[in-house]
C-alpha cells in the first residue's frame, strides 16, 4: 500500500505536465482537479458525521483553524506547486518537493523546541545539494526561468511544511479522515472563489482528453494514494511508510525520462542520490515522517 500510494502521487508532475501541453492553464488544472475529487471528500464527511455523533462538537468547533490550514496547504501550497512546474522539470519540482520534511524539523525546532535529529546539519547539507546539483544543470540547460520556478515550488514546500506542522494537534482531536477532507473542502471553496474572481467560467469547458487527465490527476495522484498511504500508515507505522515513499523522487524521474522526453544525467542521479539518503535518514526521526501529497 506504501509503495503503489508513492507510485501514485510520483506521477502527479507527469500528469500536470501533459495537462499544460494539452492547454489547460495552472487556474484550470486545481479549480477541475478539485472538482472532480471533492464529491468523495463530501462523502467522508457525510459518513464520519453520522458515525460518530458524540465528536460533532469537536468537528464544529474546529473547523475555523481546519478550515484555514486546508487553504494554505491544498490551495496556496498546490497553486505555487502548479506554477512552478510551469518553469521546472518534473524531476526538479519532486526534488524540491520532497525536501520539504527539513523544514518540518527546522520549523518544529525554531516555534516548539523539539530536538532537532543527530546529524541534522549534515543531512540537511546533503539534501540542499541535492538540489543544487539538478538545479544548476536545469538552469544553465532550460533558462534563467528555472530559478523562478524553484522558488516557486519551494514556497509551496513551506506552505505545506506550515500545514502538516500546526495540523497535527488538530488531527489527534478529531481524527485524520475527517481533518483532511474538511482541509480538501474548504480549499476548494477557496479556489471557486479565485476562479470566480480571476477566470471566466466558460474556460472550465475543455475538451475530452483534458478533463480525462484531470480525472486521473484527481483520483490516481489525489484521492486513492491519500488512502493508500493512511491505510500503510496504520498497518506498518508513518516510519515504515515515509522510508518506502523515499523512492518517489526516482519515481517520477523514471516515468519523465520515459514519458516526457526529460533528459536525466550525471547531476540528476547524484542530486537524487544525496536528497534520497538524506531524507530517508531523517525520517526515521518521529517528528520528520510527513508524507508528500
Amino acid at each position: 500500500m506504501a509503495l503503489a500510494g508513492t507510485f501514485m502521487f510520483s506521477l502527479k508532475p507527469i500528469l500536470i505536465k501533459y495537462a499544460y501541453a494539452a492547454g489547460l492553464s495552472s487556474e484550470q488544472v486545481i479549480t477541475l482537479r478539485m472538482i472532480f475529487a471533492m464529491p468523495f471528500y463530501l462523502g467522508v464527511v457525510f459518513f464520519y458525521w453520522s458515525k460518530n455523533s458524540a465528536k460533532r462538537t469537536s468537528y464544529i468547533q474546529h473547523i475555523i483553524p481546519v478550515a484555514g490550514l486546508g487553504v494554505l496547504g491544498y490551495f496556496i501550497a498546490s497553486y505555487l506547486d502548479l506554477l512552478g512546474l510551469q518553469y521546472i522539470s518534473a524531476q526538479l519540482e519532486r526534488v524540491v518537493l520532497f525536501c520539504f520534511p527539513t523544514i518540518v524539523v527546522l520549523m518544529s525546532y525554531f516555534f516548539f523546541k523539539t530536538k532537532l535529529p543527530k546529524n541534522i546539519w549534515l543531512l540537511l547539507g546533503m539534501s540542499y545539494a541535492g538540489i543544487l546539483l539538478i538545479f544548476g544543470h536545469d538552469l544553465s540547460t532550460l533558462g534563467p526561468e528555472v530559478a523562478k520556478g524553484t522558488a516557486l515550488v519551494f514556497l509551496s514546500a513551506v506552505a505545506f511544511a506550515i500545514y502538516v506542522l500546526w495540523s497535527k494537534p488538530i488531527i489527534g482531536k478529531i481524527g485524520s479522515q475527517i481533518f483532511t477532507s474538511l482541509a480538501m473542502l474548504s480549499a476548494s471553496l477557496a479556489i471557486f472563489i479565485f476562479f470566480m474572481a480571476t477566470e471566466d467560467i466558460n474556460s472550465l469547458i475543455v475538451p475530452i482528453d483534458a478533463y480525462a487527465l484531470v480525472a486521473a490527476l484527481a483520483f490516481f495522484c489525489t484521492v486513492i494514494p491519500s488512502l493508500l498511504v493512511a491505510e500503510a500508515i496504520h498497518k506498518i507505522g508513518p516510519e515504515r511508510t515515509s522510508i518506502v515513499g523515499t523512492s518517489g523522487p526516482a519515481i517520477t524521474s523514471l516515468f519523465a525520462v520515459v514519458w516526457l522526453g526529460e533528459s536525466f544525467t550525471i547531476y540528476h542521479g547524484a542530486g537524487l542520490t544525496l536528497i534520497m539518503i538524506a531524507v530517508g535518514l531523517m525520517m526515521k526521526k518521529p517528528k520528520a515522517s510527513p508524507i508528500i501529497p
